[in-house]
């Protein structure tokens, strides 16, 4: 409910949602990302974003900050950079003791940081999803996909006598079709009317 202070999606602010853990003293942090690598952020701002920002933050909300912030697309900049820098954190081998951090609005913690991430896969086992995406069955797939590559990047060898797991499998074994069909069911059921 309402309260008296403006609220927005985190993507403005915080695109990828780990610096407050790292700001408030996270040594080792697993990022899980809802795209696949390859996949441009830095896209051109369209018109209807620029007039949907000065009408919502410059002209109802009076917060010129905020607008110039979307105007000047800082989000997409600091999402940007995360991603640049989660990459490079990709690149050390587990054996390191993390990587020191350094953000453009200013240093990191003092302390070197363990970041993993874990993205999707580019392609079918990658979909993305709209935000305003409502179908079951593409959802439950999107879902599918985030937990086999989670098995896949997380516990490689975790099977035993040493060979990989195999995500798709176990993602199929842990979200069977049957939870699907029970969704669309009660889906489909008439909701009872209001008295």
């Amino acid at each position: 409910g309402g309260g008296g202070e403006p609220r927005a999606d985190a993507m403005l602010l915080e695109p990828i949602p780990y610096r407050l853990a790292v700001r408030e003293g996270a040594t080792h942090v697993l990022v899980l990302r809802t795209r696949p690598d390859g996949v441009n952020v830095v896209r051109r701002q369209s018109i209807f974003e620029r007039l949907i920002a000065w009408r919502f933050f410059e002209r109802k909300m009076r917060m010129p900050h905020m607008y110039k912030h979307m105007r000047d697309q800082q989000h997409r900049q600091r999402y940007a950079e995360d991603i640049l820098l989660l990459n490079e954190a990709a690149k050390q081998s587990q054996a390191d003791s993390g990587i020191h951090i350094r953000w453009r609005s200013g240093p990191g913690p003092p302390e070197p940081v363990q970041l993993c991430q874990v993205a999707l896969q580019p392609g079918e086992r990658g979909p993305e999803v709209s935000n305003l995406q409502t179908d079951a069955g593409e959802i439950f797939h999107a879902v599918r996909c985030g937990f086999a590559r989670a098995v896949e990047v997380l516990a490689p060898l975790a099977h035993e006598g040493g060979s990989p797991l195999d995500g798709w499998q176990l993602a199929l074994e842990v979200f069977p079709d049957s939870i699907l069909e029970e969704v669309r069911a009660s889906m489909a059921k008439p909701k009872p009317k209001p008295t």
